[in-house]
C-alpha cells in the first residue's frame, strides 16, 4: 500500500495565522489602552 501524502491546506493555515495576528494585535491594543490610563493590577 503506497502512504499518500496530504498538503496542508493553504487557506486554512492562512486564516488561521490571520486570526491569531488578529488576536494579539486587539490583546496588544487593550494592554496599551491600560498601560496610557495608568492601571495598575493589584491582587
Amino acid at each position: 500500500m503506497e502512504k499518500k501524502k496530504y498538503k496542508v491546506p493553504q487557506g486554512t493555515v492562512a486564516i488561521m495565522i490571520i486570526f491569531i495576528l488578529l488576536i494579539i494585535a486587539l490583546w496588544g491594543s487593550a494592554y496599551l489602552t491600560m498601560l496610557s490610563r495608568g492601571v495598575t493590577i493589584t491582587p
